[in-house]
């Protein structure tokens, strides 16, 4: 009896962190796509698809989204500190844009779970329910078909992601919540950032953290305002969408390369800079852009308040 509980202990654990049985999958159409699927998984990526949405889309559902992946991405780099479990084998990896990171969770495990499932639950269409599945499983098979995540690696991630969905649902359910003031948001954004990196588990907490904070903090503020003043909506018709959101991305993309220049010319405090790369992107997401694209006429004003 205790050698087939060990026995079976092996073979789990052989299940969880061996990634021999990839190899055989991989070739000129599998790792081109699970390449392709990866990138559904970056910053970069991550960063378009939220800006976009808020602009053609959905700003408060947009917004929602925003705070799913910047709690997901505190949670991810805070537990890969924690854990600090190595990758695979370097010798296995096609994907080398992970550099010396960890593995335990699996970043684009836990953030394709949480934002398209959460999409799927906002939208409630059958269609994209399976249209969201797919997704979320092709990026987190892309993980393993790149070597760059074992199966324990995207299952917890996974499972991180799902939790998360379950406690934004409860949260949204809560009157505290959604009667709480634009101080309060602001308070409580700033707080768990500020508790996080005190309590970091490494000597350093990652440099992006205080642009997720200003991120979310500033398009929080401009929403509020929003909602007050400007009262935004989303360009009526194909023709319109298509063209504010192919402005929206070139402006963005623009002010993202200036931001690079900025950071080359002038070499400012890393944390410091971090935190105005946020507020600048919050602002122009929520604000700026939403601003351009009424004045060029792509969407409607809103109604007279009598």
């Amino acid at each position: 009896m205790l050698r087939e509980q060990l026995l079976k202990q092996e073979h789990l654990l052989e299940f969880l962190h061996n990634l021999q049985w990839v190899l055989p999958l991989r070739n000129g159409v599998t790792v081109p796509l699970a390449f392709a699927l990866s990138w559904l998984g970056y910053a970069t990526f991550l960063m378009l698809f939220m800006s976009v949405g808020y602009w053609v889309w959905n700003k408060e559902r947009f917004f929602r989204l925003l705070v799913i992946v910047a709690a997901n991405a505190l949670v991810n780099a805070y537990a890969k500190d924690l854990f600090q479990d190595p990758r695979p084998p370097l010798e296995l990896r096609l994907d080398d844009l992970v550099g010396a990171s960890y593995g335990l969770p699996s970043g684009h495990a836990q953030m394709a779970v949480a934002l398209w499932m959460w999409l799927a639950w906002e939208v409630r269409r059958a269609w994209f329910w399976w249209l969201c599945a797919a997704i979320t499983l092709g990026v987190i098979a892309s993980r393993l078909l790149l070597g760059v995540h074992d199966v324990e690696d995207v299952v917890v991630g996974a499972a991180l992601g799902g939790a998360s969905l379950f406690v934004m649902q409860w949260a949204r359910a809560q009157p505290w919540v959604k009667n709480a003031s634009l101080g309060a948001q602001l308070l409580a954004t700033v707080g768990i950032t500020l508790v996080a990196v005190l309590s970091w588990p490494a000597p350093h907490a990652p440099d992006y953290l205080p642009m997720l904070c200003t991120w979310l903090a500033t398009a929080t503020a401009c929403l509020y305002w929003d909602k007050r003043h400007t009262r935004f909506a989303v360009p009526e018709g194909a023709a319109k969408t298509v063209a504010a959101a192919a402005i929206g991305v070139a402006v963005f993309m623009g002010v993202q390369v200036l931001l690079k220049i900025s950071a080359h010319a002038f070499a400012p405090n890393p944390v410091l800079w971090s935190a105005v790369k946020g507020v600048v992107n919050g602002a122009l997401v929520a604000l700026i852009v939403p601003w351009g694209l009424r004045q060029l006429r792509l969407t409607p004003h809103p109604p007279t308040r009598s």
